[in-house]
């Protein structure tokens, strides 16, 4: 209904919309949304898989598999387009769940970051990490 008041006024929309009036709704967001249209809808998809989060094991394992591949594309890309270095640890927090649901990941200029900085390896911590979720 909040895409469908985007149409013109008078525009009424009776049912199911057709494929040209999403279409043009769509346009209207985009127009309105410029900068940051892409943004939000890729927190809206987000959300929208947190929302269904509490399936099967396997189900969260992909979910978390899906999740790690998408941030290591993110900080990959940073690294090599802008020169900008990270790390990021995740953990599933459900703890009879989540066991094995554990990742560290560093760009290229942050790698050792853990085991020099704090005498940690991957394995020690993300134990540590778990811990604090």
């Amino acid at each position: 209904e909040r895409e469908l008041a985007r149409l013109p006024k008078g525009e009424q929309v009776a049912g199911t919309p057709t494929a040209d009036i999403r279409k043009r709704c769509f346009s209207l967001f985009k127009e309105e949304y410029k900068d940051t249209y892409s943004t939000i809808l890729e927190t809206w998809k987000e959300a929208k898989e947190l929302e269904n989060m509490g399936g099967t094991l396997a189900q969260r394992q992909q979910l978390f598999d899906k999740t790690k591949r998408n941030l290591n594309h993110t900080f990959t890309a940073l690294s090599k387009a802008h020169g900008f270095e990270g790390t990021y640890l995740l953990a599933g927090r459900v703890v009879n769940q989540d066991g094995g649901l554990g990742h560290v990941f560093m760009t290229p200029g942050a790698e050792r970051f853990f085991a020099e900085r704090c005498r940690a390896g991957d394995d020690e911590i993300i134990g540590h990490f778990k811990a604090h979720v």
